[in-house]
């Protein structure tokens, strides 16, 4: 087996179209409430003082270079 064949292989009984990407519509609103949950809180996250830092610090630099 090379590095690529093990993400080839299916467990049993897991269907042969499954192969080709094909997800069964139960996996996929599983999949989509599991990463918009994610998303959310990660929106909803307030956004770290360094980062704001770093953000004022450009829109001063491109504020005196615009002048």
């Amino acid at each position: 087996m090379t590095g690529t064949d093990k993400y080839h292989e299916m467990p049993d009984g897991v269907p042969q179209h499954d192969m080709h990407g094909e997800l069964d519509a139960k996996v996929q609103i599983m999949l989509g409430n599991a990463l918009k949950a994610h998303y959310d809180d990660l929106v909803c996250s307030p956004v770290p003082d360094r980062f704001l830092a770093l953000l004022a610090e450009l829109e001063a630099k491109e504020k005196r270079d615009s002048h």
